[in-house]
Parts: structure tokens; sequence; C-alpha cells
């Protein structure tokens, strides 16, 4: 009988380690404000356990690791199957199962469904801010259900301010805000050090004409963020005379203005083939293609050989916006920035903050 006795206190003593246990698991959710990037305070319960993203999920990984992207029971699928094949097959191959993520819409499409988020109960749904006026009905639905809403932007060209705001939130959303932290100061040397030089250089250097285009003949205003990172890398944006946003550039007006430099923004299907598993040599065949245009011979991009293409990714507002400032950088001050490795920067990301492994071609010049 005091075996029997010993036996069931020790089988109490355990129970109650493992309600005490389960207590304190309950106990570290908390409830947080947060203030997102639209200025809104929104009271949330973290670590968040189920997720809907629309955007900047590469950030959200970036922060949380695979663990954060279990997290996610609803995405816009449409943002990486759509837009980036390449990197939609890269993760899919990597994670299969996030094939079966539901999909909630695509707020720039029309299509996102406040109803289908609802269905889903999760803790949080995380946009970017350029998607705000997309979605201002959506919100108020969100809200009255009792699901909170977060919006992050990494739309303003290597604003550390803002990125860093933006990582922020992330790392306490999912608790992980040492990891956050990590990943802001790797973005700042990233940026600080070519931003100073450049500052040294205009002193110096006239800074080169240059055409960004995106497909057909579209270019990027004065108020475009493109337009803006063609500015901030110390080019002068030949759109910006004739553009605020984005819109057809002529190619009278091209010729006229007879740009030092040419950027293609290029992605599988659109100008120029890049991205994960992409043939280099296909790349580069692909962009001496783009410059069989009426007059481009006697362009001083062309006659010098001053053409390159560009992957989507980084001219489209992510944290790793900061590759694309290293490429201009070398694109339009050769000399002064040779010493500059934008794709070893770009492989560097991948090893210490994505679950993918770096491969294929995301940046050509003409040969």
């Amino acid at each position: 009988m005091k075996k029997i006795g010993v036996f069931v206190l020790l089988l109490l003593v355990l129970a109650s380690g493992c309600a005490q246990k389960e207590v304190k698991k309950v106990e570290e959710r908390k409830s947080v404000i947060v203030e997102d990037l639209m200025g809104r305070k929104v009271e949330v319960k973290v670590p968040v356990e189920r997720v809907v993203i629309t955007f900047n999920v590469e950030e959200y990984v970036a922060v949380g690791g695979v663990d954060a992207l279990k997290k996610i029971v609803g995405w816009s699928k449409y943002y990486w199957e759509g837009r980036r094949p390449t990197v939609w097959k890269t993760y899919i191959e990597r994670y299969p199962w996030i094939d079966e993520i539901p999909d909630v819409g695509y707020p720039w499409k029309g299509t996102f469904s406040a109803e289908k988020v609802i269905e889903l109960q999760p803790d949080v749904v995380i946009m970017s801010k350029e998607q705000y006026k997309y979605v201002k009905d959506d919100i108020a639905k969100l809200e009255k259900a009792g699901i909170p809403v977060v919006f992050i932007d990494y739309y303003r060209p290597f604003n550390i301010s803002t990125h860093e705001k933006s990582t922020l939130i992330l790392g306490k959303l999912l608790g992980k805000e040492e990891r956050a932290k990590e990943l802001i100061e790797h973005y700042k040397k990233e940026v600080e050090g070519v931003l100073k030089r450049l500052s040294e250089i205009e002193k110096t250097y006239e800074r080169p004409k240059v055409l960004l285009l995106g497909k057909g003949w579209t270019s990027y205003g004065s108020k475009h963020y493109r337009g803006e990172m063609i500015e901030f890398a110390g080019g002068r944006n030949i759109a910006s005379e004739v553009l605020e946003q984005s819109g057809e550039i002529s190619p009278e007006y091209v010729l006229k203005e007879n740009p030092d430099v040419v950027i293609f923004i290029g992605k599988k299907g659109w100008n120029v083939d890049l991205g994960y598993g992409i043939d280099r040599e296909l790349a580069e065949r692909m962009l001496e293609e783009q410059i069989k245009r009426p007059g481009w011979e006697n362009l001083n991009a062309v006659k010098n050989k001053r053409v390159y293409a560009i992957h989507i990714y980084f001219v489209h507002g992510h944290i790793f916006d900061f590759v694309a400032l290293q490429y201009f950088a070398k694109w339009f001050y050769p000399e002064e920035f040779k010493d500059l490795d934008p794709e070893n920067s770009w492989k560097e990301f991948h090893e210490k903050f994505l679950p993918v492994d770096y491969s294929g071609t995301w940046a050509v010049k003409l040969e």
C-alpha cells in the first residue's frame, strides 16, 4: 500500500508539473500593441501561430525561418506562382506542402477575400502598405471579426528607417526580435557603405543618363519608387522628365535623350529570363535581342556596352533592394565600384537568411 501511495503521489507531482508547464506555455502569448507602417496601433497576441500574408513572404521567412512558413494558413498565391515563376518553382520543390496553403486572393488584382480570411481565423494578417488602398473595405470587415491587420513597408528604396521598422514588427509578431535585429544590421551594412561612397563620387562626376525599362516601353518617373532607385544610386533617370509614375515612354524620346546606361527589368517570360535555375548564356542572348530596336545602334549605352538586365525581385519592395543598389552603383560608376560584388552579396543573403539555396542568374550585361 505504501508503494502504491508513493506511486500515486509521484503521478500527482508529475501531473502538476505538466499542468504548470501548460499554463506557462499559454501565458507566454501576450497581447502587445504594434504601430504599423500606416501609423495604426494594432493589438496582437504574440508570438502569432496562425498567419495570413499577402506580400513580403521572404522578409517574413528571413526573420522567422521555416517554422514561420509553417504558420501560414493563408496567403496570396499569385504573389509567387503567378508573378515569379522561378521563385515559386524553387520554393515548392523544397517545400511541396506550401502548394496546399489556401489562397486568399491578391489585393492588386482585386481578388482579395476578407470572407476567406475570416474562415481561416488567423492571429494576424500581414500586408504591404502599398496594398492598403485596395483593401480598405476588407480591413473593416476583418477588424469587426476581431482579426488584426498589420501593414509593413519595404517600398521606399534603400530606406533604412522603414525597412528597420517593418523588420522589427515581424520580429515582434513571430517572437524573433533578435533575429530581426540581425537582419536589419545586415541590411545596414550592405547599404550604408555604398550610399556614403556615392555621396563622395557625385561631387566629382556627372551623373550618367539612365533608362530603366519594364515590359515593352514601360518606364518609371520621378515619383515612382523605381525611378527613385535610379536617382538614389547616382543616376539621372531620363523618364523623370516625362513621367511621374509608371507609363509608356516613346522610342523617339529615348533616341533623343541618348542614355548612357540602359537597364531592363527581367524575369522568366518578361524581357530577359532571370532568376533561380536560369542559364546565364540564355539570359545574355535574350538581352542581345532586346537591343535590336530601330536606332539603338547609335545609343551611347549600346555603343559602350552599358546595357544590363536585373531581376524584378530587387526593384519590387523588398529588404534585398540593396542588391539593386549595388548593381546600379557598379553599372553607373564601374571604376569606382569595381570592388563591389552584388552577386556575392545576394549569395550571402541566401546563406544567412533564406530557406532555399542560391542558384541561377539574377543580372547580366551586354557582352
